[in-house]
């Protein structure tokens, strides 16, 4: 085990994190910035783009990934796609144009023109998946 320094916003999002000392100075200027410090005795690094602090402060979280369920991934013009599985606040962006955020229930879209399009859900604390859905002019 290593102990790891690690400096969090209010969010608990990971901003920095090092196996080196971390003088009592550097603690006080990140908490003069908004960050939050807590020594932590870890296996590894945590990536600050794959884990968080949990809600107690005293440990970290791995992100989560979707479990996302597709009805299809190739339409026809009017056909739907179905979307289940997407947690409530997820944000979905549609060839990388937000269009707004999720609430609950199933997703369905349909494919009123023909083409190749991106799907993103993104939510806090989840990795970005992306979805290529395509429509063609036929069944």
């Amino acid at each position: 085990m290593t102990t790891y320094n690690t400096f969090y916003d209010s969010n608990k999002n990971i901003s920095w994190v090092t196996d080196g000392p971390t003088p009592a100075e550097v603690i006080s200027a990140q908490a003069a910035l908004g960050l939050t410090h807590v020594a932590l005795d870890l296996e590894q690094i945590p990536a600050c783009d794959q884990f968080y602090i949990n809600t107690a402060g005293d440990g970290v979280v791995a992100y989560h990934s979707f479990s996302l369920s597709f009805s299809a991934t190739t339409i026809a013009i009017d056909g739907t796609v179905t979307i289940t599985g997407c947690p409530a606040d997820t944000e979905i962006f549609l060839d990388e144009v937000s269009q707004g955020t999720y609430s609950n229930g199933a997703l369905t879209l349909t494919g009123s023109m023909a083409g190749s399009f991106m799907i993103a859900f993104v939510k806090d604390k989840y990795y970005t998946t992306r979805q290529r859905i395509i429509v063609s002019r036929y069944a």
